[in-house]
């Protein structure tokens, strides 16, 4: 009989583990997610139209998806917009049919056009305006960029917030509420030691 409650202890102990290291995975990803994720994104340079350059040039991160193909989004805004290079198909007609730069996605601003269908935006061959010649000195590079995450701080606040009512009622804590309590205690353990040496 003794073993058996050893076991049904044990289970209980395991049980109240799980949703522990489920959590601190939650708050690390929420972090890593914080801190931003490095991802193959576009490099793009060139472009000897000065105000078209102005607005395209730079880094861009895999932001969403569009007729089967990944749309990237620039790291910074331009003037307020998003800056993107999305594919279009050729629903709307052969024309229509390529790779677009424009603030949104199949809008009637656009900045820069190719009419390859290759599955991710070509290197060469860009056209600026999208019905002028090619500017051969446009370029459009994968490289390695930082996907910006949150404002730091905010994945662990907004988790902890969401499992907190329901941890308090289970007696769980996340790892942000057992890292807060510890920090508590340590800047006790240091006020204690500050009067210890002023008694001196």
């Amino acid at each position: 009989q003794l073993p058996q409650q050893q076991q049904q202890a044990q289970h209980a102990q395991q049980a109240q583990q799980q949703p522990l290291q489920q959590q601190q995975q939650g708050v690390q990803a929420g972090a890593q997610q914080a801190a931003g994720t490095v991802v193959t994104g576009l490099a793009v340079g060139g472009c000897t139209n000065a105000t078209v350059g102005a607005i395209v040039r730079g880094n861009y991160a895999p932001w969403s998806e569009n007729h089967g193909r990944t749309v990237y989004r620039k790291i910074e805004q331009v003037n307020g917009l998003d800056v993107l290079v999305y594919y279009w198909d050729d629903r709307d007609g052969p024309s229509f049919c390529g790779w677009w730069f424009g603030p949104k996605v199949g809008g009637d601003q656009v900045w820069a056009y190719n009419s390859e269908r290759a599955m991710a935006p070509p290197q060469t061959g860009w056209r600026v305006p999208y019905d002028g010649p090619v500017d051969t000195t446009y370029t459009v590079s994968p490289v390695q960029v930082t996907k910006p995450g949150a404002a730091p701080q905010q994945p662990q606040q907004a988790f902890a917030a969401q499992q907190q009512p329901q941890q308090q009622a289970q007696g769980y804590y996340t790892a942000a509420q057992q890292q807060q309590a510890l920090q508590q205690q340590q800047q006790q353990l240091q006020q204690q030691q500050q009067q210890q040496m002023q008694a001196y």
